[in-house]
């Protein structure tokens, strides 16, 4: 129960941060807009009255704590890899590799590459934030370093450590 607890405050604080970031004010503000013109029809008052209910619950406890600083994020509940490790990726994805280096800025040019599967990197460095990690990576045959956001990409990598232990676990069935 108590790990449950804490990763759905993990998910409420990462929310709230997905919800501060750029321009998503204008989505808050267009959800209160739509609730208050939904509140004036008869069929859709009760639809409104939850969505303009579900905004100020979130504004009065979500948003009060986290600035109160009672909900912090707790990192105890993610695993890192270790500078050093080779990672090796499960699933292809795309990646904002200007994510990291425009992270201040709101406005800014994005650059997409493409993770295949299968490719292995080394962890050169792992840099400590107040909410993510940001991790270093070397492709192994190309020496090519990107930066990413740990909390983005993690399901996307397993070490060889744990393909081995995952590979014993199904031998041993």
């Amino acid at each position: 129960m108590l790990f449950t607890l804490g990763m759905l405050k993990n998910r409420l604080y990462l929310i709230d941060k997905w919800l501060s970031v750029g321009n998503r004010t204008l989505l808050i503000l267009l959800l209160v807009a739509s609730s208050t013109l939904m509140i004036s029809f008869e069929s859709t008052m009760f639809y409104g009255i939850g969505l303009l209910l579900l905004i100020c619950l979130w504004v009065v406890f979500i948003k009060a704590k986290i600035l109160g600083g009672e909900l912090k994020f707790d990192k105890s509940y993610y695993t890192l890899p270790v500078i050093g490790e080779i990672i090796v990726v499960q699933k292809d994805f795309k990646y904002d590799i200007n994510k990291v280096s425009n992270q201040k800025n709101y406005i800014h040019s994005k650059n997409f590459i493409d993770i295949s599967k299968g490719l292995n990197f080394y962890i050169v460095d792992i840099k400590e934030l107040d909410d993510n990690w940001v991790v270093r990576l070397r492709l192994e045959s190309y020496n090519t370093i990107i930066e990413v956001f740990w909390l983005d990409v993690k399901e996307y990598f397993m070490t060889i450590s744990d393909i081995r232990e995952e590979k014993l676990k199904k031998i041993l069935k």
